[in-house]
């Protein structure tokens, strides 16, 4: 397969359509000879048949120029410059002063990137060329001069061509594109009117008037002139392969989103319109449509119809740049990721072939990131495999949150608690909002499992949206880092849970989890009791926070308030006997029995009556014993107070 080596978006000419012989050997030209079949081939614009008839010729009588030279036209009216440069320098080859050859090898130079090569022809031309061809030569270094945007020195080749041919349409377009591109669009306009005054039927000038417009970034007069080209032949599929063409420049230099999807559907239903008129297959002279097409989808996150043409691309075979890289993104779209990663490292392998000037478009942070992606989303996940494209990744830029967010899911699935919270605390210290909030929870569960060597039940907080993220199993097992013996995870924990806290207040698991961390491992009351009254406040039925509370002032959590507790404690008591019956947790009838137990024995040190108390102890200790009859803790203080009121 052939590689491009040259963008499409710098052809700045070209004439697409099939041309007859007329206007094949058209111009200043020594009248040559084809065999009749060829010719009537040309004239019915029967390239396909043409072709084959010139192959079979010039086996036949492989020393005659002509047949190069008319086949490296064919190639080069279908825009495959690569092939048409071989046969120009075949012609040259056998026929050394064959200057319309010349010319057109020094434009297919041009057109594959060779500018070093195509001035050298255009001024051996000049130099050498017959006086009715000079024009010619002197326009294609005007073409070289714009490639280099030397657009001084292009303006003055235009202006000698026209000295010599006046009358030639393509030599005041070209030169009202070196006036543009100078910032003199009232001379480039007046050279525009000139070349449609010179052939009224032409069309060619609106696309370069639209190319320029591209240039100055003027998208609605690119699109007017397009406009007038589409009305003028809506039937004329050239007409719609060009308009692609714009269209798709004007969509990768669009300035907001809404203009680039717009302009990219532009150029999917442009280019289809070609397809459909001209009913070209794929093959190297229709390639850029087929690719264009797919990268139109890509960009517009359309992957399956991306890799439906990015298909016949590789099956034609041609190999336009960085396709695998791009075919292996909308696999990665489809979620194919197996195969993603195949072409994906298949880009690789591409790069090595390439030179060192080569200049990819794709960026390889983001290379290496999806080559991650497609061993981590895989089923089963290939964690040992992704780690090392992630990390060459992160190398490139150590900033991409969403990387290192998934390596931190990776790590927590893992039970890995110290190196997800390492890559958590990375993903934070890019700036957290509502949307990525639940990283600050999910940080604060890797602390508090590392506070509690592992023991706290876990829980993972994914974004609900990203399905990948909640499948499949990772089968390797991952090294661990142990916990760092200086840090408190504990007080940790909590500046997490409670930052995520301040994006979804409503949260009650978070805030009961802050309520009991602060309450039972850190014995912090005033923050225990603010954050269960949170809790009471999302859910006043929650059983748990009353009598978390009540113990809170009952068991020394707290200064010691057995009024305060018997509040909360009783509120529990009936929380729970109204939703699961009064022996679920007799738990907490002790401790109300104790309660009000120890409230009497406080009256008689304060020498008050701790008669009501003693009998309400009483009682408790009896709802105790309703549920464990053995209870012997019950029966005892029921035993101590029998006499006491």
């Amino acid at each position: 397969m052939k590689n491009i080596t040259t963008s499409w978006s710098k052809l700045m000419a070209g004439i697409f359509t099939f041309l007859f012989l007329l206007i094949l050997v058209s111009g200043p030209v020594r009248a040559e000879v084809l065999k009749p079949e060829i010719q009537s081939a040309l004239t019915s614009g029967d390239t396909t048949k043409a072709i084959s008839l010139l192959e079979q010729e010039i086996k036949i009588d492989p020393a005659f120029h002509y047949n190069y030279y008319i086949l490296g036209r064919i190639y080069f009216n279908r825009l495959v410059y690569d092939r048409a440069l071989k046969q120009f320098e075949a012609a040259l080859d056998k026929k050394g002063k064959h200057f319309e050859s010349l010319y057109y090898y020094g434009v297919c130079n041009l057109k594959t990137g060779n500018l070093k090569e195509a001035q050298k022809s255009m001024e051996d031309g000049l130099k050498k060329s017959p006086k009715e061809l000079k024009d010619w030569f002197e326009n294609g270094l005007g073409l070289v001069f714009l490639e280099e945007k030397n657009y001084a020195e292009a303006d003055r080749s235009f202006r000698r061509a026209l000295a010599i041919n006046p009358n030639n349409p393509e030599y005041h377009i070209n030169l009202g594109d070196a006036n543009f591109y100078q910032g003199i669009p009232a001379l480039a306009i007046g050279e525009y009117e000139a070349a449609l005054k010179a052939d009224t039927a032409s069309l060619e000038v609106y696309y370069h008037w639209a190319e320029a417009c591209l240039e100055l970034k003027d998208y609605n007069c690119a699109i007017e002139k397009l406009k007038l080209v589409l009305d003028r032949d809506s039937t004329h599929a050239p007409a719609w392969m060009r308009a692609g063409t714009i269209y798709y420049k004007a969509a990768r230099s669009a300035s907001t989103r809404d203009d680039q999807v717009n302009r990219f559907k532009d150029a999917i239903g442009s280019y289809k319109r070609y397809l459909e008129l001209s009913k070209a297959k794929p093959d190297s002279s229709s390639v850029r449509a087929y690719f264009e097409i797919a990268m139109c989808y890509l960009s517009l996150n359309g992957y399956e119809d991306a890799v439906k043409y990015f298909d016949q691309v590789i099956a034609i075979p041609y190999e336009p740049r960085d396709i695998y890289f791009y075919y292996g993104k909308a696999l990665w779209g489809m979620r194919d990721y197996e195969k993603s990663g195949q072409y994906l490292e298949r880009h690789l392998e591409w790069l090595d072939d390439q030179d060192s000037e080569y200049k990819s478009t794709a960026s390889m942070e983001e290379v290496y990131k999806l080559l991650g992606d497609s061993y981590f989303f895989r089923k089963p996940r290939q964690m040992t495999n992704a780690l090392p494209w992630y990390a060459k990744s992160l190398e490139i830029n150590p900033n991409q949150k969403r990387v290192l967010e998934t390596l931190a899911i990776a790590y927590h699935t893992n039970k890995s608690y110290a190196q997800a919270l390492e890559y958590y605390q990375k993903v934070i210290a890019l700036g957290i909002d509502s949307a990525s909030s639940n990283n600050l929870k999910n940080a604060g569960f890797c602390a508090l499992n590392l506070a509690s060597a592992g023991e706290m039940t876990d829980e993972l907080d994914v974004d609900v949206e990203d399905e990948e993220m909640q499948d499949g199993e990772i089968i390797e097992p991952l090294p661990d880092v142990l916990a760092a013996p200086d840090v408190d995870y504990y007080k940790l924990a909590i500046e997490y849970l409670t930052e995520y806290a301040k994006y979804n207040s409503t949260d009650a698991n978070v805030v009961k989890l802050v309520a009991n961390t602060y309450l039972y491992q850190m014995k912090d009351c005033s923050n225990g009791v603010i954050w269960f009254e949170k809790l009471l406040t999302l859910e006043p039925g929650n059983c748990d926070a009353k009598k978390a509370l009540g113990f809170a002032y009952f068991g020394g959590q707290c200064t010691k308030n057995y009024s305060r507790a018997l509040g909360y404690l009783r509120d529990a008591y009936n929380c729970i006997v109204n939703t699961s019956g009064a022996c679920k947790d007799s738990e907490i009838a002790m401790w109300v029995a104790q309660c009000y137990h120890l409230l009497g024995a406080d009256k008689i040190a304060a020498k008050q009556s701790p008669a009501e108390d003693y009998k309400n102890a009483f009682e408790w200790y009896g709802k105790v014993l309703e549920c464990e009859p053995s209870n012997a803790i019950a029966k005892k203080g029921r035993d101590d107070l029998q006499f006491e009121f």
